[in-house]
């Protein structure tokens, strides 16, 4: 590399450094943090939405949703309309009601 290009690759550098150092200060002066890659990061690689925990949360995100339970007593399919405390309401096929206690659910599955 030549002197010339070396000085203005060097020259470069130290501008980018000076701008760096800039829009960290900058940041810090409006009660910012240091990191200069968070909102980046979350712009162009989103968090992931959080797994749910129990089962109870997981049926919440179905609400609406054609699913089939398993339980001890059979499976029963149909639209979740809702989730309770302690059971979920469902539509099945024939239009009816169906309430199925939480703790009795062995396997949820999407239709």
């Amino acid at each position: 590399m030549a002197n010339n290009e070396q000085s203005a690759s060097i020259r470069l550098v130290n501008q980018l450094a000076d701008l760096n150092t800039s829009l960290l200060e900058l940041r810090l002066s409006r009660g910012g943090s240091a990191n200069m890659t968070g909102r980046l990061t979350d712009k162009f690689f989103p968090p992931e939405p959080e797994t749910p925990a129990t089962l109870r949360q997981l049926l919440s995100t179905l609400v609406g949703d054609q699913i089939q339970v398993t339980t001890p007593f059979g499976e029963v399919a149909g639209t979740l309309i809702s989730v309770e405390d302690d059971y979920i309401v469902m539509v099945d096929d024939t239009g009816a009601q169906v309430l199925v206690r939480i703790d009795a659910i062995e396997f949820v599955s999407e239709l």
